[in-house]
């Protein structure tokens, strides 16, 4: 019986509760928490290996522990190698650096801006103060 014969076998069983076939399904993922990323790809690839295809959810005991861990599931198959990387997906991913880095010029320009703003106000108030100052002299002098 395989993963997917297993799997299928818990969930549709009309004896086992609700919570019943959430546990045994549980117990059954247990061993695969423990291994390390690399040995549940290497699981991944030979599943594409013995199958001749990419493995679906429903195939793998293990789908949780991999989405939890590589993400979509399209980005897992991609990170195993049994697929290429979708060139939107690149387009996408440089598209937002780019972004970054535009919003990142924006942000540096908008702070030499307040800066120049706050030394002209410094040097007006300075400015200003020194007149008043003169000003007052003036009148206390006459």
């Amino acid at each position: 019986m395989n993963q997917r014969e297993l799997k299928e076998r818990i969930k549709n069983d009309p004896a086992l509760t609700a919570s019943e076939k959430v546990q045994k399904l549980n117990e059954l993922r247990m061993p695969y928490k423990a291994m390390t990323d690399e040995e549940l790809l290497q699981l991944v690839r030979d599943f594409t290996e013995e199958n001749g295809r990419e493995p679906m959810q429903a195939d793998v005991l293990y789908d949780r522990e991999l989405k939890a861990r590589f993400g979509p599931w399209n980005r897992m198959l991609e990170r195993a190698g049994t697929r290429p990387v979708a060139q939107s997906y690149l387009d996408k991913k440089r598209r937002r650096k780019e972004k970054r880095e535009r919003h990142k010029e924006y942000r540096r320009q908008i702070r030499e801006q307040e800066a120049a703003e706050a030394e002209r106000t410094a040097t007006e108030t300075a400015e200003t103060a020194g007149c008043a100052e003169r000003a007052m002299q003036a009148g206390t002098a006459e």
